[in-house]
């Protein structure tokens, strides 16, 4: 009994921390491309850069013009995994996340709602609209426990650019905090 409760204590020590402790980086050796992960009491969050080259090719199967996604291509896109092996329900909502970009002012990521504003703007074909929508991490999901989600993250921010991300969410109706630090927008070149 004893034991549990210094493991409850050091995993809410290590939940409420607002440095990143326990976040792994790596780098892929073939591609060059990272990512950065983090697991700690059944939650797991994950974000794996993605080059605009394949955001460009992607959205442009989907039927979005080449001007389009380029839009998509150069807006720092990541791929995001969360998944609750826990207990006890996670909740997520994009909207409080924030991008601490190395220069300039903390801002919110671009949500899907943002990008849909500007694809009725430009006309863009409602088929393209509705797979951009499936394609993107839901701004706000309720991870029971064993559920996962990916998507798509847009940072809106240049290729290369290096930002720190802080991510908030509630588990058991716990606020949770945690910063990614030193993250990094891919680089716009070829594999």
């Amino acid at each position: 009994m004893a034991n549990h409760a210094i493991g409850a204590v050091l995993g809410l020590l290590l939940f409420g921390a607002s440095a990143q402790a326990g976040v792994e980086h790596a780098r892929d050796p073939e591609t060059g491309l990272e990512s950065w992960s983090w697991r700690v009491g059944g939650a797991s969050f994950s974000f794996n850069q993605r080059l605009p080259d394949q955001s460009r090719a992607y959205f442009q199967g989907r039927g979005f013009r080449p001007g389009e996604a380029e839009a998509v291509a150069l807006a720092c896109v990541f791929q995001a995994v969360v998944r609750n092996d826990a207990d006890a329900p996670i909740e997520l909502d994009l909207s409080g996340w924030r991008v601490m970009p190395a220069r300039g002012s903390p801002r919110p990521l671009r949500l899907e709602a943002d990008w849909q504003q500007e694809w009725q703007r430009l006309e863009v074909a409602q088929p393209a609209r509705v797979a951009f929508r499936w394609s993107l991490f839901p701004t706000r999901q309720r991870f029971q426990p064993g559920d996962w989600n990916m998507g798509m993250v847009t940072f809106n921010l240049e290729p290369g650019a290096s930002f720190d991300l802080e991510v908030d969410w509630r588990q058991a109706n716990t606020a949770r905090h945690l910063r990614f630090a030193g993250m990094r927008c891919a680089p716009d070149r070829q594999l």
